[in-house]
């Protein structure tokens, strides 16, 4: 390899931070850069992975159950609201017995387990065990079984992993779904309400550990390949076609042995976590999931959602639970921020004992980071640093990540050991790159697609992710990468200027805030900006007395909510080419059986212009309707 500048550099400084700032628990770490004659910057670790005895999460448990026998590995909140509790003995004698019920159930490499229903101790148990026996698990979103009215997606992950059993929380809200997956003669297990065939969870638990079956199954553990499949997520693109992603053991390793090396730190203090990020997703299911089995924690499982009406169970859980790390989505932040503001009982629960703070799924606005430092300060009188990197489920979760607190919100890192990044610069000036990827933790290819494999790798083996980066330092990539959108939602206007569209969003989420929760940019083909716009219900009602009670079909309509809004984008960079001119604001959220939103958050801006196209018409219309915000 030909370079035109190569070296080692120090790894992301925190530089001169004016704030003061809570210890992290990283340790200091080097990148080295690399920039070829055309423009490329290579990144990589200086710091090879550890080497670990463990080669997964379940070899964790014998540990921790002999360690810390009787503390929770996993709580959870009971139909009574109540936290109900798996110690670490019992979840490795579970996991033991489990495994063995899966292996006579004829399941194996290639008779895989379907797994319908959330994220539960009861799906903890289940994942470790069919890791810990070589059973491939493919967690579904549950919203594929619940909410999908004809079950085409649950059907099409079914025909790339035919499963060889189902399993659910509970079998009667799940009953069309299993009845619309026709799996014949599958077993379909079921913690509660089984019937007929169906096995009950207690009947797996209840499996004897003989010497034979104990036999059997640390052969069973023996007999695991690095190269086999552990688990298969489903991703879907633009066009809402799940794609199999097959993550192997040597995967899954590597994630286990990042967590055992980089949070090393965290192990003693017998940390707390507490998420609701979905287990069938990387960051929820691979990553946060390992963290707690590595580093011997106790994980909460969250009952709350960054939604209306749900995110209430999330504060109440926080003022319970003081975790050592808290992850979430923007949207989540956002909402968290005002419920800081006004309950400082949360606030000290929060800042108790966390080390660092993390986000994923979509850009943060400045706005949210700038009230959660203040927050912390007035409660602690530091700062938390949010550490939060980018990655995603092909990755297995992992990549790049932010170690250091920053004076700049979005710096998403440098490579984690083991990670090598390719920069490629792209057209339009901006100083933006796609970034690609690879390493241990990449993932081999989809499921049945060996065309879709084959384009998501360049030549020298990077992953493609689609993802656009900045520099957040131009003279010094070691300082690390800033996320700049998605490659592949950028459009240009009929004046040929590119619009960056994950910049613009979030820029106008900035603008206007706290009045809006998320934006999906329009304009293509069309000679300005506009936005359909997701109201933040409780900033808007905040807007007039009568609005107190307000639903959001009234609220999105009301004048003092579209004024509030005129006026932010008055406010803006009006004459700015790139400026947002008009929005419109909805009432129906984003849809996830319509593809217009993932489970953790992220708006597929493509796939909402192309189901609201009737209210894209409306925003580009010559005399724009009242409920249209317009700068002019």
């Amino acid at each position: 390899m030909t370079a035109s500048q190569a070296g080692t550099v120090p790894a992301v400084p925190a530089g001169d931070l004016p704030a003061r700032y809570r210890p992290t628990v990283f340790s200091d770490r080097e990148t080295v850069v690399e920039t070829r004659a055309d423009g490329t910057v290579l990144l990589r670790c200086a710091t090879p992975p550890a080497d670990l005895t463990q080669h997964g999460l379940p070899e964790f448990l014998p540990q921790w159950a002999e360690r810390r026998g009787a503390l929770p590995a996993f709580r959870e909140r009971d139909a009574q609201g109540q936290w109900r509790s798996l110690s670490w003995a019992d979840l490795w004698r579970q996991v033991q017995a489990v495994g063995t019920a899966l292996l006579e159930m004829g399941l194996g490499q290639d008779r895989a387990l379907m797994l319908l229903s959330g994220n539960s101790i009861e799906q903890a148990v289940l994942l470790l065990a069919a890791e810990y026996v070589g059973v491939p698990t493919a967690p579904v979103s549950p919203a594929y079984s619940l909410v999908s009215r004809d079950f085409a997606r649950l059907r099409s992950v079914a025909e790339l992993v035919p499963p060889a059993a189902v399993f659910v929380q509970s079998a009667a809200p799940f009953e069309r779904a299993i009845a619309a997956l026709d799996c014949g003669q599958a077993p379909v297990i079921a913690v509660s309400g089984a019937t007929g065939r169906q096995m009950d969870w207690d009947q797996l638990v209840a499996t004897e550990l003989t010497p034979a079956r104990l036999r059997r199954l640390a052969d069973a553990h023996a007999a695991i390949l690095p190269g086999q499949t552990g688990r298969v997520l489903f991703t879907s693109g633009s066009t809402g076609t799940p794609k199999g992603v097959a993550l192997s053991y040597s995967n899954l390793a590597a994630v286990a042995t990042y967590f055992a090396d980089t949070y090393a730190a965290l192990t003693e203090r017998k940390p707390s976590f507490l998420c609701w990020l979905p287990w069938h997703h990387g960051l929820g299911g691979v990553l946060n999931l390992s963290r707690a089995v590595v580093l011997g924690g106790t994980h909460y499982i969250d009952d709350g959602r960054p939604l209306p009406g749900q995110f209430e169970r999330t504060v109440r859980n926080l003022r319970e639970v003081s975790p050592a790390i808290f992850t979430s989505v923007p949207s989540a932040w956002t909402m968290l921020a005002t419920e800081l503001e006004r309950d400082p009982e949360l606030a000290r629960s929060l800042f108790a004992e966390v080390v660092n703070f993390s986000y994923g799924g979509a850009s943060l606005p400045r706005d949210v980071w700038e009230r959660i430092h203040r927050a912390a300060e007035a409660t602690i009188g530091e700062r938390i640093a949010f550490c939060s990197g980018l990655a995603c489920t092909e990755t297995s979760g992992m990549g790049i990540f932010c170690t250091r607190p920053s004076g700049q919100a979005g710096n998403v890192g440098v490579p984690m050991p083991g990670c090598e990044v390719k920069l490629i610069p792209l057209d339009g000036g901006d100083g933006r790159y796609e970034i690609r990827m690879r390493g241990p933790f990449v993932f081999s290819g989809y499921v049945k697609r060996p065309d879709l494999t084959a384009a998501a790798f360049d030549d020298e083996g990077y992953f493609c992710l689609g993802d656009a980066v900045r520099l957040a330092d131009p003279a010094d990539p070691a300082r690390g990468v800033t996320f700049a959108g998605r490659v592949v939602e950028d459009f240009k206007l009929t004046n040929g200027t590119w619009v960056r569209t994950g910049a613009v969003r979030l820029g106008l989420v900035e603008q206007c805030a706290p009045l809006i929760n998320d934006a999906v940019i329009c304009g293509h083909d069309h000679d300005y900006l506009a936005a359909l716009a997701w109201p933040n219900l409780a900033a808007c009602r905040r807007l007039a007395p009568e609005l107190a009670d307000a639903d959001a079909e009234t609220l999105v309509r009301h004048s003092a909510v579209v004024n509030a809004i005129r006026e932010r984008l008055r406010g803006g960079s009006a004459g700015a080419s790139l400026a947002v001119r008009r929005v419109l604001l909805m009432a129906e959220p984003p849809s996830i059986d319509a593809n217009e939103i993932a489970d953790k958050g992220y708006v597929n801006q493509a796939a909402t212009r192309a189901r609201r196209a009737h209210l894209v018409d409306e925003l580009f219309q010559p005399e724009p309707a009242p409920h249209v915000a317009c700068a002019s």
